[in-house]
Order: structure tokens, then C-alpha cells, then sequence
């Protein structure tokens, strides 16, 4: 059992925390916070608390979603961190995920904070439109797509590059992105065309070269 009761998180979440591996650097765990517990289950009306898995439904459905982006993707690199299992810690069920990093080892930036620090590029462009046709060839799920559920960096699997690290997975009650493959490419491409659009509003202005 992993004793994470008095590490501190290198991140928090509104539902989660995220912990380094005490075994290896290049891991996280992540642990459902006893805070959402007790909000998002304990005290949540009796229909959203009819999964077997309780409070880890989370992480059947992020698990279930990365095998089937594999599978659908023709083994090539998922456009979703690598899920490598799950362990008891002494604060719950831990999820291990591999670490996307920055060159210098700390957590990869979302991709928010990258182009808050070098403004929105061409670079910037081009790493989303592939990372987008990644979503697509893989028949990602990507729920909840934002610029801090995506993150630009690189991990055993290479990079740099953007990965989505959260929000991934089917959550609707009637699972209709699951059943076409069409209708979920037609629900990224609007998730997407509103990231993007809000990521290049939202970029510092550069000025212009005198």
C-alpha cells in the first residue's frame, strides 16, 4: 500500500488529487479526494449512485476509454495519457498514470499556461490540428475538452506533443458517442473549433515588429 496521508499533491483538482509515484518518478497516482466523496456520492441522489465501482466510476470509464483509443487507433500513440493501473493507497483506490512532461522534469504545462508563456503561434497551430486528428483517428471520447485538460509535453511514448490527461470517456447515461463513430467525430470537431477559438482569444497579444 502506497502511504500518500502525508505527501503533499503536486495538483488538485475538483475532484481529484494528483500525487507523485513514491516508487517512480516518471508516475502519478491519482486519488479521488474524500471531499468529493462525500458530495459527488455519499450525499449524490440514489440514481447516480447505482455503479458497482461507486466513487471510481471515473476510472472504469477513463480506463475503458484509453484501451478502447489503442485498440480503435491501431496501437499507434493515444492522444490520452497512458493509464498503467490502479494501487491501494491509505487514503483510497489510486489510479497510476504516466507523468507528460516539461524538458526540465516538472508536470507539462496545460495547454492554457503554453500559450499564456509564448502567446498562440504557428507552432501552437499545428500541435493542435495534429493532436485533433488524433482524437479522430483514435475515436476519442474527449468529454470535457478544454485548454486545462490538455497539456503539451512528452512522455515514454514521445514528444513533445499535446495529450489530454482528464476528461476523457463516455458520461452520457445513453452511451451515443460510443455506439457511432461519426456522431462522436462530429461532437469533437465542435468541442475543438471552441478550444481552439477561446485558446487564441484568450492568448497574450504579441506586438507588432516595428
Amino acid at each position: 500500500m502506497f502511504r500518500l496521508a502525508d505527501a503533499t499533491p503536486i495538483a488538485t483538482g475538483h475532484v481529484r488529487e494528483v500525487y507523485q509515484h513514491p516508487d517512480d518518478e516518471s508516475l502519478l497516482v491519482k486519488v479521488i479526494s474524500s471531499a468529493s466523496i462525500e458530495t459527488r456520492w455519499n450525499q449524490a441522489p440514489w440514481y447516480r449512485r447505482i455503479a458497482r465501482c461507486g466513487p471510481y466510476k471515473d476510472f472504469v470509464r477513463e480506463f475503458r476509454e484509453y484501451v478502447t483509443s489503442v485498440y480503435v487507433g491501431s496501437y499507434e500513440t493515444s492522444p490520452i495519457a497512458r493509464v498503467v493501473g490502479l494501487e491501494m493507497t491509505d487514503i483510497g483506490l489510486g489510479q497510476i498514470v504516466e507523468k507528460v512532461r516539461a524538458p526540465d522534469g516538472r508536470l507539462a504545462p496545460t495547454l492554457h499556461d503554453w500559450v499564456k508563456a509564448e502567446g498562440f503561434t504557428e507552432r501552437t497551430r499545428a500541435e493542435m490540428e495534429a493532436f485533433y486528428a488524433r482524437l479522430l483517428s483514435h475515436d476519442t471520447i474527449a468529454a470535457d475538452l478544454h485548454a486545462w485538460n490538455v497539456v503539451y509535453g512528452e512522455d515514454s511514448r514521445g514528444g513533445p506533443r499535446l495529450v489530454m490527461i482528464d476528461g476523457f470517456g463516455e458520461k452520457n447515461i445513453i452511451p451515443h458517442q460510443s455506439m457511432s463513430r461519426s456522431h462522436n467525430a462530429a461532437r469533437t470537431k465542435k468541442k475543438y473549433e471552441r478550444m481552439l477559438k477561446r485558446t487564441i482569444a484568450e492568448a497574450p497579444q504579441r506586438p507588432a515588429p516595428l
